[in-house]
Parts: C-alpha cells; structure tokens; sequence
C-alpha cells in the first residue's frame, strides 16, 4: 500500500516507493529502498524534497496515523470531554480517556524528538492539543494518567519519561491549586524539557551503565541544547522555559549547567527538579531495576534542603500520596491489590484487588474503598518483580 507522507514524518525503517523528484536531484542510486540511518533522511531534506510516496506494506507506517485508526472511537469520546467543564471522575470512567491522551502524548514526542533532531523547530500550535487533553484528564481525575505513567518500556525510556514526568508535573501544579494556564504551561515544559537529548550522541544517551567523566560533561549539555532549541519557539512560557532549563538545578547549589542556589532556581525548576529525580529512579531501565515509589519518597525527604526545597517535597508528596496510583500493596486479608485512587485519606486509598497470595492464585478483580471500612488496612508496599507480576 502507497502513501504520501511529508519529508519531516520520515523515519529509520520506512521504504520509499518514490522521491517524488527526478534521479539527478538526489544523491542516491535508485529511487526505491528503505531507510537504515539518519543520514539518509538528512540527505533527502538536503535534496529539498516536500513529499515522499512510502510503501507500507515493505516498510513501517505513521506510527501515529495507525493510532488514530484503532482509537477513533475513543478520541471522538475525550475531544467531547474536552468541550464539557472537567469535573471530578471517577478512576475507571476517566482511565479510557486517560490512555488515549498518554498514547497521543506518547506518539507526539517521539514525533516532536524525530523533527528536532533534522533541525525542525518546535511549533507550539502542536503542542497544545496534546497538552489541553492531559490538564482535562488530570482536572477530572489526575490518578488515571498518574497510574499510567507507571507502565514503562525499558527500550522507550526518553520518550516516556518525557510523558511520565510531564503528567507529574502538571498532577503536582493541580495539587497546589496553581491556575489552567500554568498547569497547561507546566505541561508543556515537561513534555519538552529533554528536547535537547536529540543532539546527544547515541552511545552516550542509551549507555546501559555508568558515564565516564567525560560522557556525563557531554551529557549534561542535552540542557543547554533545550533552552537553544526552545528559544526558537515562538509563544513559549518562562514557566516552561524554567522547567526545561533550571530541572537540573538542585536546591544546595551543586545542580548544573549554572549552579544555581535557592530562590535563584524558579518555583517550577524546583518542582522539575523533584519529578525528575522521582520518575527517573521509579522507571526501569535496561541496566537496572526501577525503585518503588515509597522507597523514592523517603529519598526525596532524605534530600531535602540539600537536592530539594523541603517544602516543595511536602507538598509533592502530598500531590502523588504515600501510596502513589500504580503501587503494589500487600492487605492485612493477605491479597495483593493495585492502588488505582487516592482519596482525602492518604493512608486509605481505593485499591483493586487480585492477587490471593495464601493460594497463590490471582481472583476477580475487586475494587475496595479502604476509607470505606476498617476491617481491611494496608500491610506493606510489594514489589513487582518480587511477585513475579507484570505492570
């Protein structure tokens, strides 16, 4: 099957059926093969080629145009959500919206990183869709996206840490009472903020183990190269322009690139700075093992006034609860459940039961409001891996 696509949807594993111009205008031996590099790519933009003809059936599609086929329905139910007053939902009347607007912010990145790394420039007129379904979907119940974001691919980690950390950041400036516009705005330089990785070199960025001294110095321009590649985007915030410059920057002073100290670090680099830290050491990566969240918690509190402002680690801690959306707990009837809600009690979330860990068996799925009833309590957060259970 054919399909036109633009030179800047062009990516490693498609095969070109045309270049759509004549054999003198390219650099290449025949009209028709599939792309194995980058520099491929760079070289049909060089040429000045517009539109491309792909052929799908010998190469990969528009990851984002299959997307939109498999979840029209779905995308019509949050575009007409997006229209009403976000008002609060429940977890399983909000988790279908929840997972269209994850994946379109997903598909966005990954789109958005392929385009800056040919040079392109961020256009903000494609970045606030994405995000107005995301601030709705965390206005009517942030734990459905919070829940989400705990569901990681180890091979995916640049892009969806850049999802993860942005539904983070814009749960924890809900929390705090901060206006739409600034959690929209949060959500954008959360989403953007590594933007920057796409000009580090790919043996450093996908490094499975610890950087030398010299590869950390390389990695830690991908900040810099952020704030340049976002200083061309015409209408970006300085909420998100803090967020994806100064998330780096530690309370003490020994963050990077400037050193910045307290107060010289905005209120949203501060809190950028403390989702970073969370999701990074919450995910799982090819060479290690992601924490739990309570075992990252105590971190942050750990660090407190030296990484993090104290204050600020409160409050998030507050906003994404003792026991976060996605955790694993073991219950004082011995079953395992998933903590899908958080509600005004943070010591008695809603949870799904389905594990009975005396049989060892899985049972049907429950839903149990601990707020509810005293005869049930949680005993412990468990592990994933310990129990041998895919999340």
């Amino acid at each position: 099957m054919l399909k036109k696509i633009k030179v800047t949807q062009l990516r490693i594993g498609m095969y070109i059926n045309d270049l759509q111009c004549g054999w003198m205008n390219h650099p290449f031996a025949v009209n028709r093969f599939k792309i194995k590099s980058d520099t491929e790519i760079r070289k049909i933009i060089a040429a000045g080629v517009k539109e491309i003809e792909i052929d799908i059936k010998k190469g990969l599609d528009i990851f984002i145009e299959k997307r939109k086929a498999e979840n029209g329905q779905l995308r019509k139910v949050i575009d007409q959500r997006s229209q009403d007053k976000p008002g609060k939902v429940s977890v399983l009347q909000e988790l279908g919206p929840a997972k269209i607007a994850f994946a379109e912010a997903g598909e966005f990145i990954t789109d958005m990183m392929a385009n800056a790394k040919m040079g392109q420039h961020v256009e903000l007129e494609q970045v606030n869709p994405v995000i107005n379904k995301m601030s709705a979907s965390i206005l009517r119940n942030p734990n459905a996206l919070l829940g989400l974001s705990r569901i990681r691919a180890m091979d995916k980690y640049t892009f969806e840490h850049s999802v993860s950390f942005s539904v983070l950041l814009m749960s924890f400036a809900k929390s705090m009472g901060l206006p739409i516009e600034t959690i929209n705005n949060v959500g954008i330089g959360g989403l953007l903020h590594d933007i920057g990785k796409t000009l580090t070199p790919d043996e450093i960025l996908n490094k499975p183990g610890k950087l030398t001294d010299q590869e950390f110095v390389i990695m830690k321009k991908h900040v810099v190269d952020s704030r340049l590649i976002l200083e061309k985007t015409k209408g970006l915030s300085q909420v998100s322009m803090d967020i994806a410059a100064q998330h780096h920057e530690k309370f003490d002073g020994n963050g990077y690139p400037l050193g910045l100290k307290g107060d010289q670090i905005s209120t949203y680099g501060q809190m950028a700075a403390i989702v970073d830290v969370y999701d990074a050491l919450t995910a799982d990566r090819c060479y290690h093992v992601g924490k739990e969240p309570s075992e990252v918690l105590k971190l942050l509190l750990k660090w407190s006034g030296t990484h993090f402002n104290p204050d600020l680690v409160r409050k998030f801690i507050q906003a994404v609860g003792i026991y976060p959306a996605g955790s694993l707990v073991l219950l004082s009837n011995q079953h395992l459940a998933t903590v899908i809600d958080i509600s005004d009690n943070m010591l008695k979330p809603q949870v799904e039961v389905f594990v009975n860990t005396k049989k060892r068996c899985y049972v049907p799925r429950k839903l149990i409001n601990l707020a509810e009833q005293d005869e049930i309590k949680i005993l412990s957060i468990e592990s994933y891996v310990k129990w041998n259970i895919k999340h």
